[in-house]
């Protein structure tokens, strides 16, 4: 599955710290949706918004245990769905983002998010304070102890 990523998981070393893994990824855009800060938070959420377009990273082949991994790293305050990602190189490829759930609208502020300003600011911060997600599966490939 590939997975299109607006906010903290653009940054390859949360990608990995959520995953455990290393995916093929592209610059890449989705049309009709909006980013925003969310209120409170050092990350942005995604919104349908008529013709507004969002950069961000499309990870490729996105295995299954790392989808669930990225669920539950999204929690309650989003929902995975599908949408059309162009790359940057013109290319248009199915993929699924996470957005907002329409009852949490009121979550997000008025103001864009910018990656850059994260990447300065906050990134180092939102590393350290990430812990990761303790599995008690043995079998799972990804266990952490």
């Amino acid at each position: 599955m590939n997975i299109f990523t607006y906010g903290s998981l653009m940054f390859p070393p949360v990608m990995r710290a959520v995953t455990g893994c290393e995916f093929p990824s592209r610059k890449a855009r989705v049309k009709n949706h909006a980013r925003f800060k969310v209120k409170g938070e050092s990350y942005p959420g995604l919104t349908p918004l008529e013709g507004a377009l969002t950069q961000g990273v499309l990870y490729l082949d996105v295995d299954a245990l790392s989808v669930r991994r990225l669920d539950d790293f999204e929690g309650e305050l989003y929902e995975r769905t599908e949408v059309p990602a162009e790359t940057a190189e013109g290319e248009s490829l199915n993929a699924h983002t996470y957005v907002i759930k329409p009852c949490f609208q009121d979550r997000l502020s008025s103001d864009a998010w910018d990656p850059e300003h994260f990447e300065r600011a906050h990134l180092l911060q939102f590393m350290a304070n990430y812990q990761g997600f303790h599995r008690t599966d043995p079998t799972d490939p990804h266990h952490r102890k």
